[in-house]
């Protein structure tokens, strides 16, 4: 696992308070250590919490999980996806559930959806990763956000002064202005939800994972994978966001060489990749605003 001397700043800096864990997910996380646990009783768990039930309910539901059919019982996602899925997603609810008690945060929480549907899309394409992981990570990878929004009140404001800014960048500059970049944060986050320690790499280096790529930094081969899918589809996401605008989408991608190097994607593989995604993103907005018309 990554060592980092900013890890432990996010748990000593006071104003930096990780949001406790729900009751039932540490249950579940005592059951799974048994190795053997039961659906029905995993099932029975979550209902003692609703929220939390509901949420995973709706997770299960989403379709980045291949489940063919609508899923009203959880025992039965359980049989359908197993348990250790089953695990992760509710792990990844009750996280979310918790970040969103900071305050408003629907824009970026529909920014995170949209990276974690890309990199599950992407790792399906470009790799052999799994899927279910590569979405974990882009819903996860800038959950020290929040927390930052929630401790620092000029946050908000410097978030706007570095947009648009490389990730090195940003880093250096929140480690200046708060003692700690969200990412260190994030992670800290990660590691205290049950996130396993891939998820929690991927989301600290995020700012030099063109040294992990290259192995100037060591971490988990399962790490880069992720963090390298995870990179692309923030770039997607990234043009997306500003697609109304002028974009040359025929630059030679130098900030991407190593990621792509590293996953073998030729440039221009990626380039037109990307575009199909662009298109079918411009799309579905376009289905999804005809159908609120229509509504």
């Amino acid at each position: 696992m990554y060592k980092d001397k900013n890890k432990k700043v996010a748990s000593d800096n006071k104003p930096y308070v990780i949001p406790a864990r729900p009751e039932a997910l540490i249950t579940i996380v005592e059951l799974m250590k048994t190795g053997d646990p039961d659906a029905g009783e995993i099932a029975e768990i979550l209902k003692k919490d609703v929220y939390l039930y509901a949420s995973v309910l709706a997770a299960v539901n989403t379709p980045h999980t291949g489940l063919c059919k609508k899923i009203t019982d959880l025992s039965h996602a359980i049989t359908l996806l197993g348990v250790d899925k089953l695990f992760a997603i509710v792990r990844l609810a009750a996280l979310k559930n918790s970040l969103s008690k900071t305050g408003r945060l629907d824009r970026f929480w529909d920014s995170a959806t949209e990276v974690a549907e890309l990199s599950a899309s992407l790792a399906k394409k470009l790799t052999d990763a799994d899927s279910h992981k590569a979405y974990t990570l882009g819903m996860m990878h800038d959950c020290g956000i929040p927390l930052m929004l929630e401790s620092q009140p000029e946050y908000k404001a410097f978030l706007r002064t570095v947009n648009g800014n490389d990730l090195t960048s940003v880093s250096i500059a929140e480690q200046e202005r708060f003692g700690i970049d969200h990412f260190a944060l994030g992670a800290d986050i990660a590691e205290k939800w049950y996130m396993p320690e891939y998820i929690c790499d991927a989301i600290r280096l995020q700012a030099h994972y063109d040294q992990v790529l290259t192995s100037d930094i060591e971490c988990s081969d399962e790490a880069r994978t992720l963090l390298s899918i995870l990179i692309l589809a923030k770039d997607i996401s990234s043009i997306y966001r500003r697609f109304w605008r002028i974009y040359d989408t025929t630059d030679p991608l130098p900030e991407l060489k190593e990621v792509l190097k590293y996953i073998g994607v030729p440039d221009i593989e990626y380039l037109d990749l990307r575009e199909d995604f662009l298109g079918y993103m411009v799309q579905k907005d376009l289905n999804d605003s005809n159908s609120q018309q229509q509504g």
